[in-house]
């Protein structure tokens, strides 16, 4: 049977989670404390027992169509001994449908491994979604007169504004970029500001990466490159990978429900 969770399956779609992306207990802590919802997690129980399960969360996503509704299909996942049963591909046809009664454009989703992008594709989903990302060694700070300082809930709309503006995006509420500044604080390295004049110029989305390195999951705006020698120095680090809106690394797909022309664009920090 296919439906969606409610309070009593907690315990049960916590087991699956952990069962099936082992090794990160404190995201999944975090996770499961600040942004699980119930309401929109959909299940595939049989006989009681919990077989498979997806996340179906409610994103904008600007096209070029406009701006509509679209689901970002997280944490999608099968019990081991349930798989190769075809549940998950029950599951996403149902997510489908869910979709188009909603009047939700698409359904976007991350492959969790490069292999996944052609599972996907048979279910219609289609690459739309690209990164660069480059590696940074510190060297010497850059001159000239800047701010380096931890992001606050209070330059959403500076962020914002250095975000993506044209093309295919996915789209940011404030709730979604107060979820990412909390994320950011509680397990990684930090949110991060370059600020000159009174004026934010860049920000990045950091984690620590190993003992001496870091990767800015999403950094954007004029002066990243300013930006990533401020943080490097900072927090005493060598190297960072740096992430940015680009074109050579593909990140995620789409699948329209209807027949929207598929063209390039950018998302990211998806909890992906």
């Amino acid at each position: 049977m296919i439906r969606f969770a409610d309070n009593r399956d907690f315990d049960a779609v916590r087991t699956l989670w952990k069962r099936c992306f082992p090794g990160d207990e404190a995201f999944t802590q975090w996770f499961f404390e600040n942004q699980y919802n119930p309401a929109v997690t959909l299940l595939d129980e049989e006989d009681g027992r919990l077989c498979s399960m997806v996340q179906m969360l409610p994103y904008q996503l600007r096209d070029a169509r406009g701006v509509r509704p679209v689901t970002y299909i997280y944490g999608a996942c099968t019990a081991p001994e349930c798989r190769r049963q075809h549940r998950m591909d029950r599951l996403l046809t149902h997510s489908f449908e869910l979709d188009r009664q909603a009047g939700r454009a698409a359904s976007i989703l991350i492959p969790q491994e490069e292999w996944l992008f052609g599972f996907y594709d048979q279910f219609g989903y289609r690459t739309a979604f690209f990164v660069d990302t480059n590696t940074a060694s510190r060297s010497d700070v850059p001159e000239g007169a800047f701010l380096l300082r931890h992001l606050t809930e209070d330059d959403i709309p500076a962020i914002q504004a250095l975000y993506p503006a044209e093309g295919m995006c996915l789209l940011r509420s404030p709730d979604d970029w107060r979820a990412q500044l909390a994320l950011f604080r509680a397990l990684g390295a930090g949110a991060f500001g370059l600020e000159r004049g009174g004026l934010l110029t860049a920000y990045a989305f950091v984690w620590q990466d190993g003992a001496d390195k870091l990767w800015a999951q999403e950094a954007c705006g004029a002066d990243v490159p300013v930006l990533t020698q401020a943080i490097l120095h900072a927090c005493g680090c060598s190297e960072m990978r740096v992430t940015t809106p680009g074109t050579s690394q593909k990140l995620g797909c789409i699948r329209y429900h209807d027949d929207t022309p598929v063209q390039n664009g950018y998302f990211n920090l998806l909890f992906n």
